[in-house]
């Protein structure tokens, strides 16, 4: 059970106007005049802020679930008011009067909490209906055994699962009433118990006397700044941005900034927006004179002249001098007062802007660790791919081993087809010899020696033919080897980058930089017996061209003196055919 609250109405004895929220509320945020809701304050926060969401964290009292909230102004925007999401002005808090430890609505499934901001004009009831319906990205979620951590924003789940969570759950319309109000306490404290496995405490809340002071935890209590407002007529911010004739002018400069779904605010341009409720532009903004809001006891439209009267006390114009030294010894006490608690707010601030500049350098040392660790996983793909690199290399290289291996086959074969090419003209030859009895054979016979050896020179074109080709295909491996060393090159000099970057990192990514600057001198030295082997390629090449061109020759050659030998045989038989003739006449 919840412990009773030792104070249920807001800072006892403490009453203020709600003018308090639109001087408090100023330094931090621009007032605009809306439409529909009047006066709503637009936050100037960083690039992804939503309320009860960002800088805060839950904390169990004995009012339930409240949000303690690490900003100046948190007491006022997420205890009091409403908080909606214009499409142009983003997160925007209309001001309320009844404290609460968290205006928000609540569900639980599958392992998961999740709390979204209450709109305006909704009420406790109305929020525990199935007919109640809020935009998805409203919702924060995160799960349920880190609901009362300080550093819950680290476990919140992305927007792109928070829809379908959110679409598995169930209300939780737990409240607590006393004094005829009601609270929403969200998850009671046994439910938190069991699902964090933790002796969950449960703080008393203590009312705080320091307006915009940061919510505090001493001991077993939390301090809180939390008066009972009351409504005041002339209440109004001194200036006040005319929301429709803004966004008019600006019409591409909203605050409101959605990204992945998620409802954010653009810090840009709600700094933009700051600048223009500063300026002095009668049409956009509108400066009211105020004066010290009224506290009870004072009538709302009676001010005291005094200066630096008290509100809420009197001038009593017929006092004695006594009288009169004495108020202003409590005049001069009270300023001193003010002085020592404008002081200790000042050094509460500077405090926070210290916390907050250590929290942002834990967090750029977080980036920073998160980046070395990306790049050295980026440094092993390279190293990776350039050992897949080396492996297809390797490949070619045996590919081309293989290749060489094909050529010098064929080269055999072609010195065997050279070597049957002189047994066949040796067979002509000695056919020639044979055919001396009949001249007509021997013609057809030369004719066909005549068909063969053009057969020869047709096959001799085709040896040269393949030689050019094979010239060729010399060349191409040369680009490849070219091409081979250029990439060899680029792989030194990406190696070399490498280096310098690995003498910046660890003993270990030192040597698995070296390790890759070997790796890249054996594919260096790799490639230049590559190109040592295709230099003896090609001198196998034009060897085989040489041998070709004499076979070309000495084919000639045989083909003249076959030539030549049949010319004497013909004139021979020729001779002895004009002898015989002579001897046969009477």
């Amino acid at each position: 059970m919840l412990a009773a609250p030792n104070k249920v109405r807001a800072q006892q004895g403490e009453y203020v106007s709600d003018q308090q929220f639109y001087d408090e509320l100023d330094p931090y945020g621009t007032w605009v005049d809306d439409p529909t809701y009047g006066n709503v304050w637009i936050p100037d926060a960083e690039d992804g802020f939503r309320p009860y969401a960002t800088r805060g964290h839950w904390v169990m009292t004995d009012y339930g679930n409240t949000w303690v909230s690490d900003y100046p102004w948190g007491w006022a925007t997420f205890h009091y008011g409403r908080w909606r999401y214009d499409d142009y002005y983003g997160w925007e808090w209309i001001p309320g009067h009844e404290w609460a430890p968290a205006w928000v609505s609540w569900r639980r499934g599958g392992g998961y909490y999740g709390w979204a901001p209450l709109t305006p004009g909704i009420s406790i009831n109305i929020s525990f209906g199935n007919s109640y319906r809020v935009p998805d990205y409203y919702w924060v979620c995160a799960p349920q055994a880190y609901i009362n951590r300080p550093n819950i924003y680290n476990y919140y789940v992305p927007h792109t699962r928070v829809v379908n969570i959110i679409h598995n759950t169930t209300v939780i319309n737990n409240t607590y009433v006393y004094n005829n109000r009601t609270y929403v306490t969200g998850p009671r404290v046994n439910e938190v118990r069991n699902v964090t496995r933790q002796n969950v405490q449960v703080y008393r809340v203590n009312n705080s006397n320091q307006p915009g002071g940061r919510t505090s935890i001493t001991n077993n209590r939390l301090n809180i700044y939390r008066p009972e407002i009351r409504k005041a007529p002339d209440a109004r911010p001194a200036r006040v941005v005319n929301a429709a004739e803004y966004r008019k002018e600006n019409p591409n400069n909203g605050i409101a900034h959605r990204v992945g779904g998620q409802a954010t605010v653009n810090r840009n341009n709600a700094a933009r927006l700051a600048e223009i409720a500063k300026s002095n532009n009668n049409r956009l903004v509108r400066v009211n004179n105020n004066q010290p809001a009224a506290r009870p006891g004072q009538p709302a439209n009676q001010r005291s002249e005094q200066p630096n009267a008290r509100p809420g006390r009197t001038q009593q114009p017929n006092a004695n001098p006594a009288e009169q030294q004495r108020q202003q010894q409590q005049l001069q006490r009270q300023q001193q007062t003010q002085q020592a608690q404008q002081a200790q707010r000042q050094q509460q601030q500077v405090q926070r802007q210290q916390q907050e500049a250590q929290r942002q350098q834990q967090q750029g040392q977080r980036q920073q660790q998160t980046v070395q660790q990306q790049q050295a996983q980026r440094q092993q793909q390279e190293v990776k791919q350039q050992q897949q690199e080396a492996q297809r290399q390797q490949q070619e290289v045996q590919q081309q081993r293989q290749q060489a291996q094909r050529q010098q086959q064929e080269v055999q074969q072609q010195r065997d087809q050279a070597q049957r090419q002189q047994q066949e003209v040796k067979q002509q030859q000695q056919q020639a010899q044979r055919q001396q009895q009949e001249v007509q054979q021997q013609r057809d016979q030369a004719q066909r020696q005549q068909q063969e050896v053009q057969q020869q020179r047709q096959q001799a074109q085709r040896q040269q033919q393949d030689v050019q080709r094979q010239q060729q295909q010399a060349q191409r491996q040369q680009q490849q080897v070219q091409q081979q060393q250029q990439a060899a090159q680029r792989q030194q000099q990406q190696a070399q980058q490498q280096q310098q970057a690995a003498q910046r990192q660890q003993q270990q990514q030192q040597q698995a930089a070296q390790r890759q600057q070997q790796q890249v001198q054996q594919q260096q030295q790799a490639a230049q017996r590559q190109q040592q082997q295709q230099a003896a390629q090609r001198q196998q090449a034009q060897q085989q061209q040489q041998a070709a061109q004499r076979q070309q020759q000495a084919a000639q050659r045989q083909q003249q003196a076959a030539q030549q030998r049949q010319q004497q045989e013909a004139q021979k038989q020729q001779q002895q055919q004009e002898g015989e003739g002579h001897r046969t006449k009477p």
